[in-house]
């Protein structure tokens, strides 16, 4: 949750990947948790652009899962990412083994989004990362319209990030159980 927690600092530098393959090197912030729902402890904000233990950009990723979700093989989709092959089914298989769990929390998401109103309908597209990837663009699509401009100038990969805390293909299934987000703002 972002209310109370300050930044403060600097954590290691990290390597990082562009979309055209270019290696460079950043320092995320550091920040206590503190407040009313703050935990104490210290934490590592990622920018909006990365996801976490992940070396290339957020959009390099989802294009990636986009595209398996549109039934593409895999030597289209790492022809489309410019990664190795490995990379690329680490991705998939990460998203694919929690697609159900990720599904369940951005349609949470999008059910505080909406504070109570409608839901989007959302076919089912035959796959648990089809139906995963299509639940995330209705749940982006929902917090664009709650939020208004301000997050029109994010990409979707980046609110995807955002959403997930930067956690969006951790070992574990991403817990969505409130709206955190653990980047620094203004998303």
């Amino acid at each position: 949750m972002w209310a109370g927690v300050g930044a403060v600092g600097w954590a290691a530098a990290r390597f990082v990947r562009a979309v055209d393959g270019v290696v460079g090197r950043f320092r995320p912030r550091r920040g206590m948790c503190s407040g009313r729902l703050g935990c104490g402890r210290w934490h590592v904000l990622l920018p909006r652009w990365v996801l976490g233990r992940r070396v290339d950009v957020v959009e390099v990723i989802w294009s990636a899962l986009r595209a398996r979700a549109q039934g593409w093989g895999w030597r289209r989709v790492t022809a489309l990412v410019g990664r190795a092959a490995s990379t690329v089914r680490g991705w998939v298989s990460r998203f694919a083994v929690h697609a159900e769990p990720i599904r369940g929390g951005f349609a949470q998401v999008e059910r505080w989004v909406n504070a109570g109103g409608e839901l989007d309908r959302v076919a089912p597209a035959g796959s648990p990362v089809g139906d995963a990837v299509a639940q995330i663009g209705v749940a982006v699509a929902a917090v664009r319209r709650g939020l208004g401009a301000a997050v029109f100038a994010v990409s979707v990969a980046q609110v995807v990030a955002a959403c997930s805390g930067g956690w969006l293909l951790r070992s574990q299934p991403p817990v969505l159980d409130r709206l955190w987000i653990n980047t620094p703002p203004p998303l």
